[in-house]
């Protein structure tokens, strides 16, 4: 049998009850089949209920009890996403982390309830460590995985983010604040309506009206809740406001755009053109660098030239020789 790809069944059962036991055997007699691995969560840990997990198609067991960075690695190694054996293993366990802690970050925000402060602190830490080992690439292959467009959004610039940051020397106080803005940047992207937070294909004239609401609902909901610095609260309320004026969802012109929120659009325009979409293939880096370059007044400039060395890796004299005229129309909107 083939496990099924990048699924994993998580099955949590009192088995002392033998009537469970039974239902459950018919229950998960199609995930066996298939293949899908299975971790068992057991109350007991018996030798008796560890039989009847390992009869009923168990690959793993852990206590119920087994705390979440513990369960966090189990689940990647099952995954394939987690290997000891690789020199990336530590970079991948802090990957696992920060994809888990978005997910139950979205999943609060789309249910309208508090956003786990906690849970939010714990993605950014494992994000800034990702970055300290310096490997963006491997990162980007992580974060590529993901079959979720917004999952992959928001761990690809905060991986950016993070490694930009880095780059420029900020201090660690500053880089928690960079980090925290780029993992919430689009947490508005919650309320939207899945039918066109998912579509396969170019957007509609209104359905882009409705998905240009998501930094001012995402502003809102933290503001709402309170405890958010106001440079978290610039940067995702701002996130798409161009230096030109041209931006949204105000139009804000140069000089109130400040230097954080300046380096979150780089990053989150660079990462909507390097994704793996559906309806498009992902540009190669120089070309999505070259796209930046492009756009010109739109942007700053300066920390182009400086987010070129983080993406390319070696030092970038394109600004140098490539005139700078407005922007290529529409590289914002695909974020």
């Amino acid at each position: 049998m083939r496990a099924a790809a990048g699924r994993l069944l998580v099955v949590d059962l009192d088995l002392s009850q033998p009537k469970l036991i039974g239902s459950a055997r018919g229950a998960l007699a199609a995930h066996r089949q298939a293949g899908t691995p299975a971790l068992f969560l057991l109350r007991d840990m018996s030798p008796r209920s560890q039989m009847q997990a390992n009869a009923l198609g168990a690959q793993a067991i852990l206590p119920a009890e087994a705390q979440a960075p513990i369960l966090l690695d189990k689940v990647g190694a099952m995954l394939g996403l987690l290997r000891e054996d690789t020199p990336n293993a530590v970079l991948q366990k802090r990957f696992v982390r920060a994809s888990a802690a978005l997910a139950g970050l979205l999943d609060a925000a789309g249910a309208g309830g508090p956003l786990p402060v906690e849970t939010i602190d714990d993605s950014v830490e494992a994000i800034n460590r990702a970055a300290d080992g310096g490997d963006l690439d491997v990162w980007l292959d992580l974060v590529w995985q993901h079959d979720d467009a917004t999952y992959q959004h928001c761990l690809l610039v905060s991986g950016l983010v993070a490694a930009f940051a880095r780059k420029l020397g900020f201090a660690e106080g500053d880089r928690r604040l960079m980090t925290t803005a780029a993992v919430l940047h689009d947490v508005g992207k919650a309320r939207i309506p899945l039918g066109i937070l998912r579509k396969e294909g170019p957007l509609t004239v209104e359905e882009r009206g409705v998905m240009r609401q998501h930094p001012q609902i995402g502003h809102d909901m933290l503001v709402a809740q309170g405890g958010f610095s106001p440079a978290v609260l610039a940067a995702v309320l701002s996130h798409h406001e161009l230096l030109d004026g041209s931006g949204y969802p105000q139009g804000l012109g140069a000089d109130r755009i400040s230097d954080p929120v300046r380096i979150m659009t780089i990053c989150d325009i660079y990462a909507a053109l390097i994704e793996r979409r559906s309806y498009k293939p992902p540009m190669a880096p120089a070309d999505a660098f070259a796209t930046l370059v492009e756009m010109g007044g739109k942007l700053d400039v300066d920390l182009v030239r400086a987010f070129g060395d983080v993406v390319l890796g070696a030092s970038v004299k394109r600004l140098d020789r490539l005139a700078t005229p407005p922007g290529a129309g529409g590289a914002e909107e695909a974020a």
